[in-house]
């Protein structure tokens, strides 16, 4: 009885031990990663940085974990911290005018330089890591009213993570961790990003000739093309056939009848869109001032009366730059 009672203690020892080994002879866990999503603003025209609406996006910080047991040999704490600057926020081309943005969380707050975002320890980071991540949502807007090129603009969102006395595996006796701990100290980026293309905006009032009972008798009418372009482009401005050209004159149409007329540019030559007839801006563009183009628009008096109606036609305005 004694010898069969030795026989039975010696084995449970062995397992024990066995177990042990088998848990201090794990492979080791992958470390705690970090990844960061989004911050991309899309590609956009010049007058919408400028006029609006604001552009904005959402990103995230992230840091994960895998299998978390809290080590009772210390307090286990993760924290999130703002440490680039975060006031007066710019995304930059080179020498470039700046476009100011802010970033707040999703509910509106504003995010500032050295704020501590993610402050957790102990009980409260069990709360924190129940699905082994924890992150720093945060969405990005644009101010309205910046008057740029185009260009691809960025700028760079530093968060530094902190965590300490985490264990990725197994306690042991005493809180040892016979897992993988983690702690860690290290600083994150996130990357804006904004693309901003040559954009133009006109105005081209109708032209209205009124009414006579001849082809000579209408006055000829003035007017304007007003052009506003993105800052720093040479543009030229043409004007189109119309949608009833005929030897090389646009018409006007009322049904099946015609009513001959042209625009002309400032030096009386008929204003079009091939070389050499397209009208030129005197200076680059700066954003914001218009560039008025002058024409006249008359009724050829050397054609044949036409039958009373309402005579129209639409000419497209087309800008090169």
């Amino acid at each position: 009885m004694p010898r069969r009672a030795r026989s039975r203690w010696r084995c449970r020892a062995l397992l024990s031990v066995a177990a042990l080994l088998a848990a201090l002879c794990r492979p080791a866990a992958a470390d705690c990663v970090n990844s960061e999503t989004g911050g991309t603003l899309g590609t956009v025209p010049s007058q919408r940085v400028l006029s609006g609406p604001a552009i904005s996006t959402t990103a995230q910080f992230t840091l994960g974990c895998g299998g978390i047991v809290l080590s009772t040999l210390g307090t286990p704490t993760v924290q999130a911290k703002f440490v680039s600057t975060t006031t007066g926020l710019t995304l930059k081309d080179g020498s470039k005018p700046p476009i100011p943005y802010q970033i707040t969380d999703l509910g509106g707050a504003g995010y500032t330089q050295g704020l501590l975002v993610i402050n957790a320890s102990g009980a409260n980071l069990v709360a924190l890591l129940s699905n082994n991540t924890a992150s720093v949502p945060l969405r990005i807007t644009t101010a309205v009213g910046a008057n740029v090129p185009a260009g691809t603009y960025t700028d760079t969102i530093t968060v530094n993570w902190a965590y300490a006395n985490i264990c990725e595996g197994l306690l042991g006796v005493g809180g040892l961790c016979v897992g993988t701990p983690r702690n860690g100290n290290l600083n994150r980026v996130l990357t804006v990003q904004l693309v901003v293309t040559n954009d133009c905006t006109f105005s081209a009032p109708n032209v209205q000739f009124g009414a006579a009972p001849l082809p000579a008798a209408f006055a000829a009418v003035t007017g304007n093309v007003s052009v506003v372009c993105t800052r720093g482009l040479s543009v030229t401005v043409g004007l189109g056939p119309g949608t009833y050209p005929a030897g090389g004159r646009r018409q006007m149409a009322s049904g099946a009848n015609r009513l001959a007329y042209d625009l002309f540019r400032g030096d009386g030559s008929v204003w079009g869109t091939a070389a050499g007839t397209r009208v030129a801006g005197s200076a680059l563009t700066d954003g914001l001032t218009p560039i008025v183009l002058p024409y006249t628009a008359r009724i050829y008096a050397d054609q044949s009366p036409s039958p009373p109606g309402v005579y129209q036609d639409n000419v497209v305005v087309d800008v090169e730059y």
